[in-house]
């Protein structure tokens, strides 16, 4: 459509836009190996169920697999696993999600009868050890364990799931079933743990960002991402999904990242490259933090080189306060990237909103666009999508020359992963 013919329609213009997008979204329910709803969909199709009953299945060591026998054979052990589990649940009138590469869901609804779900429980333990898969190539059979936690609680049943299944194998079990208080202790002792840790990261200097290059169509390093890490007595280098809940739980987090954007903002002051800084909602809706950060952008008079990532989110529960910031920001020379692009909101009035600079498409997508071409189709459609709104894209996940290389030959316009350059305490 041409923008600029006299008949342009900027009606039918968003309404075609809106069209792709919800094209785009629906592509993202479906795994692409399988052919099954993810977690994505999931996630989705929980809320309009009243009485939820989860069972989530994990194959047991299935990376020893992929590591013998090559990824190829460990696909088409998935494969024909998913079918398996889905034939089995349909029977039971559940529905089969996969949720990660070795695990899969099933998904149900009705009363409390735990017998009924410990029968499934067992039923598919045995099912899966019991039908041997042949790989026909080498002519071997594979013989599968796994290991199964499910919930039959109407709240936050995923979770509580996977505390039975992390339950279950802890004791070397077949299957658990969610009871409550089951994950008291664990939680309490890694609280406890990782306060400790916090404490002592804070008092000893020992909160420190980590660098990630950013390289531009030419292969040049013009931007980094800050990512936050702690190191322990020993010096181990500690990465936040392990402590970032707990700081927020022990009241750590306001400090911690006051301490990061200080010490980034500083070294990329000595720099003429860009700095992303990845931002929570609540830290654009905490006066504090939010105003620490504006002072020190003037402070070190890097307005210029920010760029803040943030994450798309529905569930906002003050989003006016939020646009206030970033138009702030925005004002005074700051760039705006939506991170994670292609899994979250990705609502078109939203971005319309925000008119970011940039999407970071996400990694789950980059990581196997150059074998899945439902990933690519994704990919051209979003690239498609930034164009039309003049936004940069950035591709996150580049682990390999094949990725890089099919993620530029369609024209993304940044590029981010292990296979150009590892997070880093310094500034290379």
């Amino acid at each position: 459509m041409d923008k600029n013919s006299p008949d342009f329609d900027i009606n039918e213009y968003c309404t075609e836009l809106e069209i792709e997008n919800r094209s785009l979204k629906n592509m993202l329910y479906v795994d692409s190996l399988t052919g099954l709803p993810n977690i994505l969909s999931y996630n989705k199709e929980i809320k309009e169920i009243t009485n939820p009953k989860t069972i989530i299945v994990d194959i047991d060591a299935f990376s020893e697999i992929n590591e013998y026998y090559g990824r190829d054979v460990g696909d088409f052990v998935l494969q024909k696993i998913s079918k398996i589990i889905k034939a089995y649940a349909d029977n039971e009138n559940m529905k089969t999600y996969r949720i990660g590469s070795d695990e899969f869901l099933l998904l149900g609804s009705g009363g409390l009868d735990i017998e009924k779900y410990e029968r499934v429980a067992k039923e598919m333990v045995t099912l899966l050890k019991t039908n041997e898969i042949i790989i026909p190539e080498i002519n071997e059979r594979i013989v599968l364990d796994s290991t199964i936690g499910f919930c039959l609680e109407n709240e936050d049943t995923f979770n509580k799931a996977v505390i039975a299944l992390k339950h279950a194998k802890k004791g070397q079990r077949d299957f658990a079933c969610y009871l409550h208080g089951m994950e008291n202790k664990s939680e309490y002792e890694d609280k406890l743990k990782y306060a400790k840790l916090l404490k002592g990261a804070l008092d000893n200097d020992k909160i420190i960002p980590y660098y990630q290059p950013i390289l531009d169509r030419d292969g040049n390093i013009f931007k980094y991402e800050t990512l936050a890490r702690v190191e322990d007595e020993e010096g181990k280098v500690i990465s936040p999904g392990f402590f970032m809940s707990t700081s927020k739980k022990v009241r750590l987090y306001s400090l911690m990242t006051k301490q990061i954007i200080d010490k980034s903002f500083r070294e990329i002051s000595k720099t003429d490259k860009s700095i992303s800084i990845n931002l929570l909602a609540r830290d654009m809706m905490d006066g504090d933090i939010s105003n620490y950060i504006m002072e020190k952008i003037k402070e070190y008079r890097i307005e210029k080189q920010i760029v803040f990532e943030i994450l798309e989110d529905e569930s906002i529960e003050n989003q006016t306060r939020v646009e206030n910031f970033i138009d702030k920001a925005k004002r005074i020379g700051v760039r705006i990237a939506i991170d994670d692009f292609g899994t979250g909101y990705s609502n078109f009035s939203y971005l319309m909103k925000l008119k970011p600079d940039y999407l970071k498409i996400d990694g789950s997508i980059i990581k196997n666009i150059d074998k899945d071409r439902n990933s690519e189709a994704i990919v051209e459609a979003i690239i498609s999508f930034a164009k039309t709104l003049h936004v940069k894209t950035i591709a996150e996940f580049i682990h390999s020359k094949e990725v890089y290389d099919k993620c530029y030959e369609l024209g993304i316009d940044e590029f981010q992963g292990f296979y150009l350059g590892e997070p880093n305490p310094y500034l290379v």
